[in-house]
Formats: structure tokens, sequence, C-alpha cells
């Protein structure tokens, strides 16, 4: 069994504006730690433990019916008991949206027990994170198209979280 999520990967353009918000949020913080460059992504719908790859990629195909617009768009945090979740924000587009309810959607109807809750997209880069009382951590702004949607692993290998591909989905605009 696999600990499987859909996600959209970043360009160049986004992953260096989120690692400088990082790093801002990195010097700002009493204690926590920034997410690693490359496990910026931003998840369409968390699957859980499967290894029904074939029926999740066939889903990922019939819902990925165009491309769509990523832009960063503010930040936030989750309170947690050790630190809080710091994010950053993407706009909440009718196309993403669309996109996440069709691949959700698409997933309970094959059988699997996704969670019915509202999507809400946004980018994790710091997790624990306690921050000094002065911080002002500045959001740099970017924006992609998202032709390529990906199916990946999550593992945790010596106490970190490590990301890979299993497989992904292509649309140049049907």
């Amino acid at each position: 069994m696999m600990r499987l999520f859909i996600a959209i990967n970043f360009n160049d353009e986004i992953k260096d504006a989120l690692c400088e918000t990082a790093a801002e949020l990195k010097a700002a913080a009493r204690r926590g730690r920034v997410v690693r460059r490359e496990n910026l992504h931003l998840t369409l719908a968390f699957i859980g433990e499967s290894n029904r790859v074939d029926d999740i990629l066939d889903v990922m195909e019939e819902s990925f019916t165009e491309p769509v617009r990523i832009s960063l768009n503010g930040a936030g945090a989750f309170k947690g008991r050790n630190g809080d979740l710091h994010w950053v924000g993407v706009e909440n587009t009718p196309e993403l949206r669309n996109l996440a309810g069709r691949i959700s959607g698409g997933l309970r109807e094959a059988g699997f027990e996704i969670e019915k809750k509202r999507f809400v997209p946004h980018i994790t880069i710091g997790r624990e994170i306690v921050l000094s009382d002065t911080a002002d951590i500045r959001i740099q702004m970017a924006s992609m198209e998202a032709d390529e949607i990906f199916l990946m692993r999550s593992d945790r290998i010596d106490g970190r979280l490590v990301y890979s591909e299993v497989g992904s989905v292509l649309n140049s605009g049907r």
C-alpha cells in the first residue's frame, strides 16, 4: 500500500516565489521548519493508503478537461498545539474548484473514501512554526498555467517527508 494524493506541481517561478516567502518565514521563526523546495505542491485530492494506481489515473484522465491557472494569493496559518502550519494561498478560481470537485467526485464514484469538505487551495510552506512578535512575512506573487496533474506518493524516510511521482496526466487543452 502507498499513501497517495493528487497534486499540481509547480514551475520554477512559483517554486522560487514560495521559497523566498519560506525563507522569510524561517528567518522570522523562533522555531519550526519550512517545506523543502522539492515538496512544494498544491493538493487537489488526498487519497490515503491505496494500490489502485490505474483506477486513480483513469479518474484523473476523465477529470482533467482543461488546463488551470495557478496564481499565488495571500497567506495564512492554521493554529496548532506545537506551532502553526503556515501556507500561501492560491486564487480559488471556478476552473480550479471544478477540477478538484471532478477529481474528488470521480474518486468517490470509483469507491475511494474521499472527505467531503470545501476545497481551500493552499500550499504548506512551514510546519510547527512559532513566530517572533515582530514577524512581517511578504508574499511573493507568481502564477503559471498548469497543464499536468500528478499522482504522488508520500513516504517518511529518515524522518523526512519525501514525495515521489507515481504517474501524471497531461492536458494540452482538448
